[in-house]
């Protein structure tokens, strides 16, 4: 698995219907777009104040579970923290400056200040990949094989669905609480 693949499992879901009172509220959201463009596929916003979202797969070659946790500031996702149980291609093997490494129950848990303009993630069902906030999660294999976009937006939902999407209704749609 690749870094921008590695990258790319991160959103997390609180998902708000447009024009609702916590969209209004400028609350930072992430858009999730097909990587190669085209209309967004959903707009989620991200519970307040630390704006965290996490996503969780199978990594496709140790097929053992991988747990990234993200957050957003301003227009910029940061990762802060990667657990898995087993190395595998694509994973950390050293923490980046100013990050740790350690064993911890036994995984593997890295931290640190990782910062993405966005991340691009190939997604797979035999994966089983989620993003998800401490309010929802959403598959994000339910759009089938593909390379998606996870885009911040720190100016709120209303901004992000100004920017051409139409996802708004579809997203309450198609969102499912775990």
């Amino acid at each position: 698995m690749g870094s921008g693949r590695r990258l790319a499992l991160a959103l997390a879901i609180a998902l708000t219907a447009p024009g609702s009172a916590w969209a209004r509220a400028g609350a930072s959201c992430l858009a999730l777009l097909p990587a190669d463009g085209g209309a967004p596929l959903a707009v989620v916003a991200l519970p307040g104040p630390q704006y965290a979202f996490r996503v969780t797969y199978v990594h496709s070659v140790t097929l053992t579970p991988v747990d990234e946790r993200y957050v957003v500031t301003g227009d910029r996702i940061v990762q802060t923290q990667i657990r898995f149980v087993q190395h595998g291609p694509g994973l950390p093997t050293a923490p980046d400056a100013g990050g740790t490494f350690e064993e911890r129950d036994g995984a593997f848990v890295v931290t640190g200040q990782r910062e993405f303009d966005r991340i691009v993630m190939r997604v797979d069902a035999a994966q089983r990949p989620v993003l998800s906030t401490s309010a929802a999660a959403l598959d994000l294999a339910r759009w089938g094989r593909r390379a998606v976009a996870i885009t911040p937006n720190g100016r709120g939902c209303d901004a992000a669905q100004a920017s051409g999407s139409d996802v708004g209704p579809r997203v309450a749609e198609r969102a499912t609480r775990m």
